[in-house]
């Protein structure tokens, strides 16, 4: 028979995401600003897409890049072949290296000729131009004379010949794409950042490109405007620092389909209205400059690596979290300017700074995928998590949620994501170093798998370990105080041998305590009988369900060190559950016996 006096608390869905940003305690008339019932005050490699809490899917490990103390790696590209799939350029040590993640994932050194790039800058910066990969060694402004930039056009590499006169004549050959920074190819031009500064080479298809080519490398030319061959080009204001990124978003019924032109200092955010056609472009001067606005007034970002564009969107790492460049418009009349990152509080207070130059992003399976937590490493500024923006949560004609951080995706150190589309399959892929050796390594970000494959032994896979913190929940009883007495999961999805581990904590003790662990286990494959056993039952062979796994009344709880009080005796009772395999968490529920409570007498063991 069901007791009357026993209190029972939970939640079901979980759609909302996480929010560190907020007291873990649960919604209610006395706490106005906790955390949303469809809200988990934190995750790690866990998804909330759906509804349930699942674990992030699998990671793959292709290749390894460089062997240990190879040297920096300086930055890479995804570059898109005129015909046929992607595939990965990168640069480590001044040698750039092709990655064929289009076939066999083999290496290939590609440098060629024109000889390799500084080995000891740690930023190489890169770009694509209709077929040509713009590579620029990164040291402008740390050397006297820069090393000019290497062309790739898929086949063969050379070196550009850089600006050689401020004669006007449009002449192939004649001036060439100089030593620059950050880079973006916008309205059939290639921008260039030097500095302060930002020009832009020839409109594809001009007159100083060469039949060979059909006269698109006319872009890697420089030619055309007098302001930039003269080596002056436009310049952000003084007090906002160097250029950091160039970018640009879609927008609609525009005849190239691309907006204004964005240029990100650390500290400001410009943007200029380019002039489209060839006439207009070659007539801008110090006396006629393209209209250039101030979009953000403060708040720029650390790298060009971390602007990703969504549809008409930016958004971008900042020095206060992950912004967007639409919402920091949208609000800008308002006294507060803020990040819209706060749920991931919990990451983004402890980011080196000074490292966070070289963070990168990527969109991939409808999401934000962002680096955070960064640490120098031998083969440069390593990040130890990702942290995940889901833009697609349960949406359909009638309904649509609004997109939900899922706290952080952990188990690789990443020097920098990319993704491709590859014949309409997008791919994700993150250049890694082990942390066994300190090799350059590549790994593929999966949208289907469930477990990791580390490579190291063929058939084999890695159980993912993920973690999933509830709200403290007060049973409807802010004030009344409750005894800690059970509780369930409800556990579906449930492929191979999966483990749990149950902790708990109360009111506001920052410590978990131990509660209940708990293994289960669901076949995998038809070839698992009793014949070749591994570790599953026999039948049936799908994915199963555990409702519910029954947590007991608490182990017997120690006095709690700082207060001197039970463990399980509080307001309000949080749970963590640390699991290890594939599985969703469909539902929690706990339990609690109210208790008397002397007035004045405090919670004394």
């Amino acid at each position: 028979m069901t007791s009357v006096v026993r209190l029972s608390d939970g939640a079901f869905d979980f759609s909302g995401g996480i929010d560190s940003g907020r007291v873990p305690t649960i919604q209610s008339q006395l706490v106005p600003n906790g955390l949303k019932r469809n809200q988990l005050a934190w995750l790690t490699n866990s998804t909330v897409r759906g509804g349930g809490a699942l674990q992030r899917t699998g990671w793959k490990k292709l290749c390894r890049i460089a062997t240990p103390g190879a040297g920096l790696y300086q930055g890479g590209w995804m570059y898109e072949q005129t015909f046929g799939d992607p595939y990965l350029v990168v640069s480590i040590a001044g040698r750039i290296y092709q990655v064929r993640v289009d076939t066999d994932n083999s290496v290939h050194d590609i440098t060629g000729p024109p000889g390799a790039n500084p080995a000891n800058v740690a930023q190489a910066f890169f770009c694509q131009a209709e077929q040509f990969l713009v590579i620029q060694p990164g040291d402008y402004g740390l050397v006297p004379n820069p090393t000019l930039p290497l062309f790739w056009d898929g086949s063969t590499m050379r070196r550009s010949i850089g600006i050689t006169t401020s004669t006007p004549l449009v002449k192939p050959g004649q001036n060439e794409i100089p030593a620059a920074t950050a880079m973006d190819y916008y309205m059939g031009r290639l921008w260039y950042s030097q500095g302060r500064n930002y020009s832009a080479g020839d409109i594809v298809g001009g007159q100083a490109g060469t039949l060979a080519y059909s006269f698109r490398d006319a872009v890697l030319n420089v030619t055309e405007n007098p302001l930039c061959f003269g080596g002056d080009g436009f310049t952000v204001p003084s007090n906002a620092g160097a250029i950091r990124a160039i970018a640009h978003a879609a927008t609609l019924d525009t005849a190239l389909g691309e907006g204004p032109l964005f240029v990100f200092t650390r500290k400001a955010i410009y943007k200029m209205t380019v002039p489209v056609t060839r006439a207009n472009w070659i007539a801008a001067d110090v006396n006629n400059m393209p209209v250039q606005t101030l979009a953000q007034k403060t708040n720029g970002t650390y790298s060009d690596r971390s602007v990703v564009a969504v549809n008409g969107d930016l958004f971008y790492q900042s020095f206060d979290g992950i912004r967007s460049l639409n919402m920091a418009i949208r609000y800008f009349d308002q006294w507060g300017n803020i990040p819209i990152s706060n749920n991931e509080q919990r990451v983004f207070q402890f980011n080196d700074r000074s490292l966070m130059r070289y963070s990168s992003g990527i969109q991939f399976d409808n999401r934000l995928l962002e680096t955070a937590l960064p640490v120098q490493t031998i083969a440069g500024a390593a990040f130890q998590g990702i942290i995940p923006l889901d833009f697609d949560l349960i949406s359909s004609l009638s309904d649509r949620l609004a997109p939900a951080w899922e706290g952080m995706y952990e188990g690789l150190q990443i020097l920098q994501l990319f993704q491709g589309d590859f014949g309409g399959l997008q791919r994700a892929f993150a250049v890694v170093v082990s942390t066994l050796d300190d090799g350059i390594d590549l790994w593929e970000l999966t949208a289907d798998q469930r477990f990791d494959d580390t490579g190291e032994v063929d058939g084999e896979d890695t159980r993912v370990e993920w973690v999933v913190e509830s709200p403290a929940f007060t049973f409807n009883q802010d004030l009344g105080l409750k005894k800690l007495d059970g509780g369930e999961i409800w556990i579906d999805k449930l492929f191979g041998s999966v483990d749990f581990e149950i902790q708990y904590r109360v009111d506001a003790d920052p410590c978990w305590q131990f509660w209940h662990r708990e293994t289960i286990c669901a076949a995998r494959t038809s070839c698992e009988d009793v014949t070749n056993p591994v570790c599953y039952p026999e039948q049936p062979y799908r994915e199963g369900y555990k409702f519910p796994i029954t947590l007991p009344t608490p182990p017997h709880p120690s006095c709690e060190h700082m207060n001197k009080r039970p463990m399980d005796q509080g307001f309000q009772f949080q749970i963590r559950i640390a699991v290890r395999g594939w599985a969703r968490i469909r539902g929690i529920i706990l339990y609690a016996v109210p208790m008397e409570r002397t007035p004045f007498g405090g919670l004394n063991c």
